[in-house]
């Protein structure tokens, strides 16, 4: 592939297309869940306080991550690479969204993987109880954002802008920047994610063995939700950590082109496990499915019941109206009769 072609198709097909077409998806898609999770039959639920946290959260990693990178490399609005404030803050809330979003999902498997032994255990379930209620969510949430928050603290202190890019600054800091995106956003969460999972559905095993199971089918759906979605995070950030390892090790080999297109390629992929989570919420859990049906049909209720009860207000306003003319017309059509009446008599 030359490189005007391979240019064509990073800027013009990739970047400005495809990216803003993940990016419209993806918004639809995180309000439909934010509308299913904050229903009833969810919220009661401590581990959708994970998903509705991780559903906010990708408005930001949508609109900071994927929409500037297609103002950036789509139309050619070089901020980033011009601008050092601007490089430091877009780049320190990007990697604390990536990593809110891995947090946020491996505590969701915690979570799955405690209301099971739960429903294990007769003694000693306590922490477990007291792990899968709402008010400790609410804190584990609330210590995850710090802690994104301030291990993310270095980004802009030791970024800058290096030969038209924005990235780590040139030395120790440059290798130990990789390291810590290999580890904290490529292995680790991906890797505790199938680790917790894997041993869920090994106790999952064992309570289909008991004689009355306490696990009721939203919590199965919700395990299963955990679980692919784990699963495809793994599969869509894969791509990226693998491009970005193959460029460390053959930087020398690689065209400046082919490389910019790989990073395209692979971003775009990234940013599918946000922006596609609705579809995979729905094709893969039928409480979700069922739920997203309802709330559709209560919101077409609702729109019917508001027109309905527009019409009503527009009919008895205009009835009024017609009763006042007629006896208008009736009262002006008297008067002429005994107007007519009276020149009568007269004559």
């Amino acid at each position: 592939m030359n490189n005007t072609s391979a240019e064509f198709i990073r800027v013009y097909i990739i970047s400005r297309y495809f990216y803003l077409i993940i990016f419209v998806i993806g918004m639809l898609g995180n309000i439909f869940n934010l509308v299913v999770f904050c229903r009833k039959k969810f919220r009661s639920n401590s581990c959708s306080l994970y998903f509705i946290a991780y559903s906010i959260n990708n408005f930001m990693n949508l609109t900071i991550g994927l929409l500037l990178w297609s103002l950036t490399l789509g139309f050619h609005y070089d901020w980033e690479y011009k601008i050092l404030i601007y490089c430091k803050i877009r780049r320190y809330f990007t990697h604390v969204n990536f990593l809110l979003s891995s947090c946020l999902l491996t505590m969701a498997s915690i979570n799955r993987y405690a209301r099971v032994r739960q429903a294990q255990l007769t003694e000693n379930r306590d922490k477990y109880i007291l792990f899968c209620k709402r008010r400790t969510t609410y804190i584990i949430i609330i210590s995850i954002i710090i802690f994104c928050l301030i291990a993310n603290i270095h980004i802009p202190i030791f970024f800058e802008l290096h030969h038209g890019a924005c990235y780590a600054r040139d030395g120790t800091y440059h290798l130990l920047f990789d390291i810590f995106f290999l580890i904290f956003y490529a292995i680790l969460p991906p890797l505790s994610m199938i680790i917790i999972n894997i041993v869920t559905v090994i106790q999952i095993r064992r309570i289909k063995r008991l004689v009355h199971p306490t696990v009721s089918r939203r919590e199965y759906h919700l395990i299963l939700l955990v679980i692919t979605h784990s699963v495809s995070n793994a599969i869509f950030t894969l791509p990226f950590t693998i491009n970005k390892f193959i460029y460390y090790m053959c930087k020398n080999r690689i065209t400046e082109e082919n490389n910019q297109l790989a990073f395209t390629i692979t971003l775009l992929i990234a940013f599918m496990n946000p922006g596609l989570s609705f579809f995979l919420y729905t094709l893969t859990t039928p409480s979700f499915r069922d739920e997203f049906i309802r709330a559709c049909r209560d919101v077409l209720k609702k729109i019917k019941l508001y027109l309905s009860h527009r019409n009503a207000i527009n009919n008895q306003t205009q009835q009024p109206i017609r009763d006042d003319s007629i006896f208008s017309l009736s009262m002006v059509s008297q008067r002429i009769n005994s107007t007519s009446s009276v020149s009568s008599d007269q004559s």
